[in-house]
């Protein structure tokens, strides 16, 4: 009896409700509007700005010793979205979109800045398995977590993978597809497996009103 009531307090403390009130009572407490479906789970240790958006998506604020685990500006997430603070932290700023299927996973903390745009089925992961030991399978090694920093303005392009230990840097662009494995100046156009520097926006002149070759297609 004390194990079942011990699986019934921990599934308590995941989700105290049924996901309806939960969404509920998210959307009254930060005045912002939460789909009815998205799956938000340890509630408490999520921040909502007024006036965001969070469609059918997946968030778990588990986030170990951080509180709140995920902070959120006034965004706008799409459906199919997951945000998994693990042991980690994840913050997203104001007017930053998340396009549907994207996978952000924040264990040595993930920041997204203000005025953003990530673009569907990017992946961010902050974290890497370890795998110099010979004798011990690169699962069972332990976990390097760095950190992922994106600064304000930054739009990413569909199918991109940012990985640990990377800052991509305010005013850059990273083209459809392109795994950024490093970091680059601010204002920066990236674009390759791995990603390169094809160049900056400032040598465009001003404004830039088309997207470049890079991005198209």
């Amino acid at each position: 009896m004390r194990n079942v009531l011990a699986v019934v307090w921990r599934r308590l403390r995941r989700r105290p409700a049924p996901r309806v009130f939960v969404n509920l009572w998210l959307a009254v407490r930060w005045r912002c509007i939460v789909h009815p479906a998205a799956d938000i789970q340890f509630p408490g240790s999520c921040v909502i700005a007024r006036g965001a958006r969070v469609g059918r998506c997946t968030i778990i604020c588990r986030g170990g010793t951080n509180h709140p685990a995920v902070r959120l500006g006034r965004v706008v997430i799409h459906d199919g979205v997951i945000l998994d603070a693990l042991e980690g932290a994840i913050e997203v700023g104001d007017d930053t979109a998340l396009n549907p299927y994207c996978v952000l996973y924040g264990t040595g903390g993930l920041r997204i800045g203000r005025d953003c745009g990530i673009a569907t089925h990017t992946v961010m992961v902050a974290a890497n398995h370890s795998f110099e030991r010979l004798d011990l399978p690169m699962m069972r090694q332990p976990i390097r977590a760095q950190g992922i920093r994106v600064g304000d303005d930054v739009w990413i392009g569909a199918g991109c993978t940012i990985l640990d230990g990377v800052e991509v840097a305010a005013g850059s662009i990273v083209a459809a597809g392109a795994v950024v494995t490093q970091s680059f100046p601010p204002r920066s156009i990236l674009a390759g497996v791995p990603a390169r520097l094809v160049r900056r926006r400032s040598d465009l002149g001003g404004s830039v009103d088309d997207p470049p070759e890079a991005m198209r297609g």
